[in-house]
């Protein structure tokens, strides 16, 4: 089976109480969504989208790419459609050739608290502007998008009386947990492509614009998809701390792979001595610059299993000798710069509780 990049159940009650309702065990759930999984790579495919390419927007990326998010005060917006109206403005500035996810949502907190949270968090301020209103404040997240992507849209945004200014949240923020549990995805945009949820009527996949947003009069294809499989697969998890309340989303995520999901948190995480000599001399520098290449075989295992349980689960997969795997990404902070991120393909052993490390990069 290809790869599952990623499954939502934090925001998605459709898998969870589906699986309630028909009161399916756990072969029998994973059975669902792979079938679901199965069907939406097949329906995208014929429209002639590969699933995989849509990875830069689903899965968070390492190196010098970056997220943000984009602050609008709608006290500004007349007619009270303010999610039209910044997308409006949006949509034009979006980079022709990028893949990425767009979600949005009002931050449900007071605006001075928000405005906190932001700075605290290294807010971009649009200098035009500092008037943050008494209502809540709209959100625009961003992911998957160059500095200079990321420094052009602030800049063009900036004549924009509703623009406050932009968080960065490429790393881990009090900000960005808050984001990730009020804004969800609206499209994704996959280079002249953008894909949107046309609602649980058949059929699987359409071309209806249910949003209406601009996307046509700039020149995008829409294709549509049946919430049922785009708020599970094609809903991106904004990386954050993991409330308890959203555990369930890395055992339903798990079980997509395994008829055993089990808590992360108490599984010992394995790193034999040829897998630790090909990181010492292949990814030697990738090593340095996360601050690991000082570490021993155990304590490098030990920095990735201190890591378990504060993260999500992505690129869920069964490999060609009957084993599974799934990918984390690790933040890794540095005393004098800002912090590295990591990402790391595990095997996952439930009936020894352990964890293989495959991948490093």
């Amino acid at each position: 089976m290809a790869s599952i990049l990623t499954l939502n159940a934090r925001s998605d009650m459709g898998l969870t109480s589906t699986r309630n309702y028909f009161q399916m065990n756990p072969t029998q759930f994973g059975h669902f969504i792979r079938a679901h999984h199965e069907t939406l790579v097949n329906e995208l495919s014929a429209v002639g989208i590969s699933y995989d390419a849509l990875s830069p927007a689903l899965v968070p990326t390492t190196g010098d790419r970056h997220e943000m998010a984009l602050l609008f005060n709608i006290e500004h917006v007349s007619n009270g459609m303010y999610g039209h109206a910044v997308a409006e403005v949006l949509i034009p500035l979006l980079n022709r050739k990028s893949t990425l996810s767009v979600l949005a949502g009002d931050i449900g907190l007071p605006p001075e608290k928000t405005k906190q949270l932001a700075l605290v968090a290294g807010f971009n301020s649009n200098p035009s502007t500092d008037e943050w209103g008494r209502q809540f404040i709209y959100c625009v997240y961003l992911s998957n998008v160059s500095a200079g992507q990321r420094d052009e849209i602030h800049a063009a945004l900036q004549s924009e009386e509703m623009y406050l200014g932009y968080v960065p949240c490429t790393y881990t923020s009090d900000f960005r947990t808050v984001a990730g549990t009020m804004v969800a995805t609206r499209f994704l945009k996959h280079k002249h492509t953008v894909l949107v949820d046309h609602g649980s009527d058949d059929p699987w996949v359409s071309s209806e614009n249910e949003i209406g947003y601009p996307f046509k009069e700039n020149n995008y294809t829409v294709v549509s998809v049946n919430s049922q499989l785009f708020s599970p697969l094609l809903g991106y998890k904004i990386p954050s701390k993991v409330y308890p309340e959203y555990r369930d989303d890395v055992l339903v995520s798990l079980n997509a792979i395994s008829e055993n999901p089990l808590a992360l948190n108490g599984f010992e995480v394995l790193l034999d001595e040829g897998k630790y000599g090909y990181l010492r001399d292949c990814k030697d520098g990738l090593l340095r610059i996360a601050g690991l290449d000082e570490l021993s075989r155990e304590d490098l295992a030990a920095v990735i299993r201190a890591e378990l349980s504060n993260g999500y689960i992505y690129r869920l997969q069964h490999n060609v000798d009957e084993t599974v795997q799934f990918g984390i990404v690790l933040e890794l902070h540095r005393e004098q710069d800002h912090p590295v991120k990591v990402a790391v393909g595990l095997k996952y052993f439930p009936d020894t509780r352990e964890l293989s490390l495959v991948t490093l990069t």
